[in-house]
């Protein structure tokens, strides 16, 4: 064959091959059908469309599961027909698609949800509503703000018409008339239109826990709100207003920046930024070198790090708080002490530690600060670290150091005696006003140590030399700085052993089984048992105590019990009618004539005698309460036109009967507590 027939050939076969594959259709793929969208939400009365993807030309019948929510036309069209819920469902090819539906009465938007006028004046705000034109507008307090309707409507459109009627805040409701669920609200505050706000400068610059001022200026006082940025930065702190001017103080914290915003609590637009930048002064930073010192009246605190030995330092200021120093230095180091004062609470050392606060006065503002206790912790060592951090001392409180500088007047009284505390004698002391009563302040300290502030019951760690010739001397040993030592007991002729067993029990810190004690004992073991029972001393009922181990033998203990009771004490404040023998130098013997009995009567009285006590036993032995005289109850008249006086002594209140005209020279006595009667 010539190689042109071959030609004609060839492109014969490729023609007959086109023509062939032209006229073969594929299938369309069912795996590639699927609606523009699978839900909707459809305002009532409004339509849109869908359309069915990878249909390829093949038919679609479109039905709807209830016509009276949405219809749809056989192009795909859904009309919002009614409120509700329907679903749209397009056949193609035996495979049927579907689209949830949901029907809306209406939609609210508005051209702004916030509004800020002035008192008389109006703003417009835009409401579009589709699917409904019935609105209707409430304001929750129509004494702030106005609202009215400004027709026609363009469309979906209408404006809203707000007047600012007085100053405060409320909110605007607008909702669909017949579709009340359907509803959007505006909020809206109104100022007085005359709010003025000015500030000294717009910027400041101080250093850590150094303050700067910013002077501001209102046309109304105490009406502006201050936000920061970062409150860790700084502080602000408002003076008090005057003529509509106030200073704020600004105090830094941290190194770094904050911004302070300043608004008028009556207008919230009217508002002034001020930008604040601290940077570190060095006061109240821990440092391994040491600081050169701001001003003459610095002080650079020194101190020994306890892990790593290494010796830092701090700059601190003229009065600077010394429980924010001890704060710092235990957060850095991880170690907290006990009766220390912190500004933060302390952790806990052992198990059973306590964090006992209290409120104190920090810069004129109310503080609180914390100290960490242990377990059965001393109450007197945490007096002493209060009084200490706040300078302040309390009558009948026991402290560690001297109130001395610290009385409340020039006339008060500090006693002092020495107790062991944990092996160390430490001397205690306690700030009296004057006239305080003895009896008192010897509970006080036997409470503490079983010691008395005359001498007597007053552990000593050397011979005492006797007050008077009738004097005794008590010996026992006891462990002192890991030795056994003999220390001594100076008790007086007649003296009490109860008393005594408080004092041995109280320096070494443990309590005897079958000993008389005057204060409340500590058990030895949690089974132990403490009995009770009342015996009058110096004219005064006392309760006594008794620790015994548990199934301890009863008739053993009212044998003691027994014995106690039947043993006399000091002679003191004891009615008798022979003269009393002086126990003391400084003591007194008080006389006087029951004139029932016909016979005169004497009691002995200790220096510093409590008053009150003197003259409430002389009246219980005459049954008569004495002209001029004090007492801690009401006395009976004598005569109907006698009088009763009130009036404090010594931190309580007294009492004294006076004829109708009496001398005031006597009452001055009689409250100074002399029997003038």
């Amino acid at each position: 064959m010539s190689s042109a027939k071959k030609l004609r050939s060839a492109v014969a076969l490729l023609l007959t091959l086109v023509l062939t594959l032209t006229m073969f259709t594929f299938p369309a793929s069912v795996s590639a059908l699927g609606l523009s969208k699978t839900s909707i939400t459809l305002t009532k009365g409004y339509a849109t469309t869908l359309t069915v993807t990878g249909a390829n030309g093949a038919s679609v019948s479109w039905s709807s599961s209830d016509k009276t929510v949405a219809s749809v036309s056989s192009a795909g069209k859904v009309i919002g027909k009614s409120v509700g819920t329907a679903t749209i469902y397009a056949n193609v090819s035996g495979t049927k698609l579907s689209c949830r539906v949901k029907v809306v009465g209406g939609k609210l938007a508005l051209s702004s949800k916030n509004v800020t006028l002035d008192e008389g004046e109006s703003k417009y705000i835009t409401v579009r509503a589709k699917g409904s034109h019935g609105l209707k507008v409430v304001a929750g307090d129509k004494s702030i703000v106005g609202t009215s309707w400004v027709k026609p409507w363009k469309k979906d459109d209408i404006r809203l018409k707000l007047t600012g009627k007085a100053s405060g805040s409320t909110t605007v409701k607008i909702y669909l008339t017949k579709y009340p669920e359907v509803y959007t609200t505006i909020n809206v505050t109104v100022g007085d239109g005359n709010a003025v706000l000015l500030t000294s400068q717009s910027s400041v610059s101080t250093k850590i826990d150094t303050t700067a001022s910013l002077v501001i200026y209102s046309d109304k006082d105490n009406s502006v709100n201050y936000t920061l940025s970062d409150n860790t930065v700084a502080s602000v702190t408002e003076g008090k207003w005057k003529d509509h001017y106030c200073t704020l103080t600004i105090k830094g914290l941290k190194s770094g920046t904050t911004t302070l915003t300043l608004t008028r609590k009556d207008k919230t637009s009217v508002k002034k930024t001020v930008y604040i930048t601290v940077s570190g002064s060095g006061y109240y930073t821990i440092s391994t070198t040491q600081p050169a010192k701001l001003t003459s009246t610095d002080t650079i605190y020194k101190w020994t790090d306890p892990n790593t030995r290494v010796t830092k330092y701090m700059l601190l200021p003229y009065g600077y708080d010394a429980a924010k120093v001890n704060t710092l230095v235990a957060q850095d180091s991880g170690v907290y002490s006990y009766y220390v004062v912190y500004d933060a609470s302390p952790k806990q050392k052992a198990y059973g530690d306590t964090v006992k606060s209290f409120n104190t006065t920090v810069n004129s503002a109310t503080a609180v600060r914390y100290v960490l206790v242990p377990k059965n912790y001393d109450v007197p060592s945490y007096n002493t670290a209060v009084a200490n951090y706040t300078k302040k001392f309390e009558y009948w409180t026991i402290y560690n150091t001297s109130p001395e500088n610290y009385k409340l007047l020039y006339t008060d009284i500090v006693k002092s005696w020495t107790r062991n505390l944990n092996g160390v004698q430490t001397t205690r002391y306690v700030l009296l006003p004057m006239n305080y009563s003895e009896v008192r302040l010897n509970e006080l300290i036997a409470s503490d140590s079983g010691s008395s502030a005359d001498g007597y019951y007053t552990v000593s760690t050397t011979q005492p030399a006797f007050k008077v010739s009738t004097d005794q001397v008590i010996t026992f040993q006891a462990m002192v700085n890991n030795n056994y030592v003999t220390l001594f007991i100076l008790v007086p002729q007649n003296y009490d052993e109860a008393r005594v067993n408080d004092a041995i029990a109280t320096y070494t810190g443990k309590f005897e089984y079958w000993k008389v004690y005057t204060i409340a004992p500590t058990k030895q073991l949690a089974y132990d048992v403490i009995q009770t029972w009342t015996k009058v001393v110096d004219s005064q009922t006392t309760t006594r105590y008794m620790l015994l181990p548990t199934g301890y033998d009863e008739a053993l203990f009212q044998q003691y019990k027994s014995q106690d009771l039947s043993t006399s004490s000091s002679a003191y404040y004891t009615v008798s009618t022979a003269y009393p023998t002086l126990l003391a130098s400084t003591d007194q013997v008080w006389m006087w004539y029951n004139k029932k009995q016909n016979v005169t009567k004497y009691m002995l009285l200790p220096a510093n005698f409590d008053v009150l006590k003197r003259n409430e036993i002389i009246y219980k032995d005459t049954g008569v309460f004495d002209y001029y005289t004090i007492y801690s109850t009401v006395p009976t008249k004598q005569l109907d036109t006698d009088q009763v006086l009130v009036a404090s002594y010594n931190g309580g209140t007294v009492y004294m009967l006076v004829p109708q005209n009496y001398d005031q020279d006597k009452v001055n006595k009689g409250l100074a507590g002399l029997y003038v009667s």
